[in-house]
């Protein structure tokens, strides 16, 4: 971190970087191991309050498994008993993993479920139109019956069971906003 990444970024949230983070902090290795090993254990403090709020308004339920299972050793030290070195949490922090997750799942089946309340919408809109006496020169025109035709093909396709394998490797939907 320089002067110049403090002023920048920092400026943004503090009204003087420059207060919050001095130039001894920006240069610890000119700090004495008392000062230093004393600001490590600040920043661990500070992690572990940080990680322990997600756990104290539920939160962590939404995290990704790697995630949680950095947010567990950070506030407690450790994941169900087992550091993070074990290679069983190790494994965890792999793309396959992460895709094979039960939170995963439930992110792809959120984002079905959007979709299919999007084109649901999108046809109900469309029969609306459709529907407006005086406007069936204006419907044609825009060609608002074969938008509807499409709107339903594609309220078929992402209703289909096919179209979660269709969304396997994107991010999908997350889950918290749809509740």
């Amino acid at each position: 971190i320089t002067d110049k990444f403090v002023a920048h970024y920092f400026g943004r949230v503090f009204d003087n970087p420059a207060a919050a983070i001095n130039e001894e902090m920006l240069k610890p290795e000119s700090q004495s191991l008392e000062v230093y090993a004393d600001g490590i254990g600040n920043l661990v403090e500070a992690e572990m309050k940080s990680a322990l709020n997600y756990f104290q308004d539920g939160t962590i339920k939404y995290a990704c498994p790697p995630l949680a299972v950095v947010l567990h050793v950070m506030a407690y030290g450790h994941y169900e008993n087992k550091s993070i070195h074990d290679p069983a949490i190790r494994s965890m922090f792999t793309r396959e993993a992460l895709l094979e997750s039960d939170w995963y799942k439930e992110r792809l089946v959120t984002k079905q479920r959007r979709d299919t309340v999007l084109c649901m919408r999108n046809i109900q809109s469309l029969e609306d139109f459709m529907g407006r006496p005086g406007y069936e020169v204006e419907a044609a025109r825009l060609g608002i019956h074969e938008k509807l035709m499409e709107a339903q093909r594609e309220l078929v396709r992402v209703s289909d069971d096919a179209y979660l394998k269709e969304l396997e490797g994107t991010i999908g939907a997350d889950p918290i906003v749809f509740e």
